[in-house]
């Protein structure tokens, strides 16, 4: 049974408070967050750091394959394809398994009033809730993919015949089709968060549902956005600065300049590639509160509408 306080996710709320009641909630449970997912956060921001230090290692290969085409390996560049694949499937692999963390805690704390201190250091992920963010997560991929490739190919129409008209066509597409999937966020924060909904309602009339409060989701995805956006680049500005020299580096020697690297700015680069990663996960982690508050306004209002629509019948 669901908890009625002040806490609860069932509440009418303004933009504003929704923010206000997700920063709360965050900041006043981060230390039982932080101790159940710690563990994976670090394995992935070492995921995150051991591809951009891959990516940086291709650059030398990247430039001589422009410069001499014809020298290119296709071996090389079959297990560079590979090794890219193998690293962002982990990546995924590890996304889905924090965010499963998070909605399991946010599911406790839907039903009980508060999210529960973990026993141990290290604890086990919820099956179901994994189970629920991975369709939710391959439900994204589709539906952003297509998102994706429909303007692109529409571009590609565009430059094809040298057409400013259809290739500004594709960033209306793009707007659109970026507004259309925006009420899916109402739908699927609910599924993830909650034990009684069906994934094929989120298509249905979970998504009509949200569509009902556009704007309102609009709002606070906007600022969430903002404020996240803002505290990432904070966060990355050591990342960058190391990313940047790294890529010059790499870029220069292509040419016969020398390295000028220390030996030790490997390891260097990904510790702060790493710390930058873990840190950074937990700043993505606080914009999911807000949506939880924001999804849980939105089923309020849903029921208040429906409870009208029975006593206007009768």
């Amino acid at each position: 049974m669901e908890t009625k306080n002040e806490e609860s996710p069932l509440k009418i709320r303004s933009v504003r408070a929704a923010l206000a009641a997700g920063l709360s909630l965050y900041t006043g449970n981060f230390r039982r967050i932080f101790r159940a997912t710690w563990p994976i956060a670090l394995i992935g921001g070492l995921v995150s750091a051991l591809v951009l230090h891959y990516s940086i290692s291709l650059i030398p290969r990247q430039i001589a394959a422009q410069l001499q085409p014809m020298q290119a390996s296709t071996a090389d560049s079959l297990m560079t394809i590979l090794t890219h694949s193998l690293l962002s499937l982990l990546e995924f692999v590890v996304a889905v398994l924090l965010l499963s963390y998070a909605f399991y805690m946010l599911n406790r704390h839907r039903e009980e009033g508060a999210i529960p201190y973990p026993a141990r250091w290290f604890t086990k992920p919820d099956g179901r809730s994994v189970l629920r963010t991975l369709a939710v997560a391959i439900l994204w991929l589709v539906v952003g993919s297509v998102a994706i490739i429909i303007p692109s190919v529409i571009v590609g129409i565009g430059i094809g015949m040298k057409s400013m008209v259809t290739i500004g066509l594709s960033a209306v597409v793009a707007l659109l089709l970026m507004a259309l999937l925006l009420p899916l966020a109402y739908p699927t924060m609910r599924y993830v968060t909650t034990r009684d909904t069906k994934l094929f309602n989120i298509l249905g009339s979970g998504y009509r549902q949200g569509l009902r409060y556009w704007g309102y989701i609009f709002a606070v995805l906007f600022v969430v956005t903002i404020i996240a956006t803002i505290a990432l680049v904070i966060t990355m500005l050591p990342a960058i600065i190391l990313l940047t020299a790294n890529m010059k580096a790499e870029a220069g020697s292509i040419v016969g300049d020398p390295l000028g690297m220390p030996s030790y700015m490997n390891w260097l680069s990904l510790i702060v590639f790493t710390l930058s990663g873990f840190i950074q996960t937990y700043i993505l982690l606080g914009t999911l509160t807000p949506l939880y508050y924001m999804a849980g306004s939105i089923e309020q209002q849903e029921i208040q509408r429906n409870e009208t629509a029975k006593d206007t019948l009768h």
